[in-house]
């Protein structure tokens, strides 16, 4: 049953490695101009979220799940077959899935940058190019997804206890893709004879040729990682909830993904620069509040330039994204803003630890500024994904 009831709409969003650790007491989020966000923790409530248990691995998809309210303990949460969901493609459970980086690799194959310059030129060309000419004997689909990454569907039941051949940073040499149990020697001889196959053709794509004319890195090898082979379960979201229509505004890949698993419709944002992007998404907000409960927003930009290790542009998206507010002060509904987890521009990854979260539309604390310091004296400290949905929806 649905609620009946009139109840406030609620906007969720989440800026992907919006928190940071301190370099010299610092972070994007306290140093960045954001008069809007603070606007919003000034008449807001603001406190901290616990998202992913220091036994799991800090991945956005695992956040994601946490984040909307779901428990984390009973799910299959490997990435790979998220990957395919969030890019549109059909899924069979049991066909193995990976996610998939276009890296550069020098003749050792030490990495020389783990996402190809973060340069998309050419890359839909190579990846046409590799669906022909590379030959397994097993179907495939590779396909591109967002910017440097892409998903492999093996469409052949295949066990997915096999390790990654990503080092995860630059200097390394790339590794051989291994079997975890005796059961899964088929699948690891497969994935790394198609990576071997993609190795010997991938560099002669004329795409790649011109990429080098014009002084970008090659896109000359695929690392793979976070094998699956099924799909987790949620509970319906809005069924959860007793609200009527969800939806999710995203990028192809897992924040996609895993709402699309708890039954939200989705609207795709497309591949555009930062700016562009945040403009198509705040228009989307705009039309779809009216039809739409529960409005998702993934905004990605300052997740990727803290694995740049770029702390300045950090900063700048932070304010890109604040200037979008401005028009949410009125707003007659509840809006959450938080962040997946943490990731750290000094150390180019993403960390355990709490995160910033701020709730306006539901009452008042003390907290004055919207930052990892701040936050701290909030209402809503140590909470948790289920913490926060009950608080929103009570």
């Amino acid at each position: 049953m649905v609620r009946k009831q009139k109840f406030k709409k609620i906007l969720f969003l989440v800026v992907d490695g919006l928190a940071d650790l301190p370099i010299n007491r610092k972070t994007p989020l306290s140093v960045a101009d954001k008069p809007n966000l603070d606007w919003f923790a000034e008449n807001g409530i603001c406190g901290t979220l616990n998202l992913i248990p220091k036994t799991m691995p800090v991945w956005s998809h695992i956040a994601n799940v946490s984040l909307l309210g779901y428990e984390l303990k009973k799910l299959y949460l490997k990435r790979g077959p998220l990957e395919a969901v969030g890019a549109d493609l059909p899924y069979q459970e049991g066909h193995l899935a990976l996610r998939c980086n276009f890296a550069t690799v020098d003749k050792n194959l030490k990495v020389i940058d783990r996402r190809a310059g973060r340069k998309t030129f050419g890359l839909d060309e190579i990846t046409r190019y590799l669906n022909l000419h590379v030959n397994i004997g097993i179907p495939f689909i590779l396909k591109r997804t967002y910017g440097h990454r892409a998903v492999l569907i093996i469409k052949m039941d295949l066990d997915d206890r096999i390790s990654d051949n990503d080092p995860l940073k630059a200097g390394e040499t790339v590794k051989n893709v291994q079997a975890l149990t005796p059961d899964a020697l088929v699948s690891a001889k497969i994935v790394q004879d198609f990576i071997e196959k993609v190795r010997n053709v991938i560099e002669y794509c004329p795409a790649n040729l011109k990429r080098i004319e014009i002084n970008l890195p090659p896109a000359n090898y695929l690392l793979v990682r976070d094998a699956g082979n099924k799909l987790f379960v949620l509970k319906n979201f809005a069924e959860k909830y007793k609200i009527e229509k969800t939806l999710c505004v995203s990028e192809r890949g897992v924040m996609k993904a895993t709402c699309m698993l708890a039954g939200f419709n989705a609207i795709t944002v497309p591949e555009l620069t930062f700016e562009r992007s945040l403009d198509f998404i705040f228009k989307t907000i705009e039309d779809s509040l009216p039809e739409y409960d529960f409005v998702y927003t993934h905004v990605k930009g300052p997740d990727e330039s803290a694995h740049d290790g770029n702390f300045e542009e950090k900063v700048r998206r932070i304010e890109a994204i604040d200037k979008k507010l401005a028009d949410f002060k009125n707003f007659d509904g509840v809006l959450v803003l938080t962040t997946d987890h943490i990731t750290s521009c000094e150390l180019k990854a993403h960390v355990h630890g709490k995160v910033p979260l701020l709730v306006f539309g539901k009452g008042k604390d003390k907290v004055k500024k919207f930052d990892e310091f701040s936050v701290n004296v909030g209402k809503l400290r140590n909470f948790n994904g289920r913490n926060l949905m009950r608080f929103i929806f009570k």
